[in-house]
Parts: structure tokens; sequence; C-alpha cells
């Protein structure tokens, strides 16, 4: 899925690349003060083989992305979400959504079918997302965040195909 693929609902999802950098840095800025990614990770997220990062656009704007990996644990490749990102105008659209079964659907091209994330836990919107992606309660990880701000991990496992 590297070329636009066109929606329904007005917005395009594709793959980023390292020329929309500056516009993922904003974009993590506006959604996330203190735990924002540097400059630095999100090029690393946009270089590294074991990355996908998908942006989401309207009118040739992007107005949300997410990034996460293919990570090995002992039993298994597992996806991580490091971040899902929508501007704050373009939120309810379904665009958190579409980024989020972009990310999966490409990793399980891969043969992933196990997904995590860590959420804040006072992030309740964020949590309503996951939830009605499937992704189920794994632990509470305290002091995850700056500000002494718990995380939950959340887990998600795909149906075999």
């Amino acid at each position: 899925m590297d070329v636009f693929e066109e929606h329904q609902l007005g917005f395009n999802i594709r793959r980023a690349t390292v020329n929309d950098l500056g516009s993922l840095l904003r974009i993590e800025a506006e959604c996330f003060t203190e735990e924002a990614f540097s400059r630095d990770q999100l090029v690393y997220c946009l270089l590294a083989p074991d990355f996908v990062t998908f942006a989401a656009l309207v009118d040739d704007e992007i107005v949300g992305f997410v990034t996460g990996s293919v990570e090995m644990s002992a039993e298994e490749s597992v996806g991580h979400v490091y971040t899902l990102d929508v501007k704050k105008g373009h939120r309810k659209r379904g665009i958190g959504s579409k980024l989020l079964e972009s990310f999966e659907s490409a990793l399980a091209e891969k043969g992933v079918r196990v997904f995590v994330l860590e959420v804040r836990v006072d992030n309740a919107p964020a949590r309503r997302l996951y939830s009605k992606h499937g992704y189920k309660l794994l632990a509470r990880l305290k002091n995850y965040y700056d500000q002494d701000v718990d995380a939950v991990r959340l887990k998600k496992t795909l149906a075999t195909p």
C-alpha cells in the first residue's frame, strides 16, 4: 500500500516518507506535548526497515499519521503502534480508524497477528478508539509517562486467516 488509497470520507492514506517529516513533527507537537517524538525519533521511524508509517491527507495536507514497528518476542512477531496522531480539526471523521487499519493490514501481510500499544490512562478518546478496534487491556504501567502519569498496554490478536 505505497500509493494513495481513496476514501469516500474525504481523505487518503499513503505511506509516509522522510519528505513528510516537517508535517509529522508539527502534528506530533500538537497532539503530544510532553511525550512528543523528537525529530531524530521520527526520522528513525521513517527510515528504519522494521517500521511502517502511514499518513492521512485531506486536500494534499497531512492531517494525521501512525507509526510503529514489527518486534520479535520469544514466541512471535508483534506489531507495536508507537504513535497515532490526528490534528484536532480533523478528528471524529474516521481518520484515526483508517490509519490504524492500514497499519494493521500492512503488518498482517508480513504475518503479524498480535499488536500492542501503550496509551495514557487519561486519554479517553484514544482508549475508545482502540477498544472499538478490538484492543484489550494487557497491563497498567505505573509512571510510564512524564509527570508520573500511568499508561495502559493494550493488545489485539487478529484472527488467523
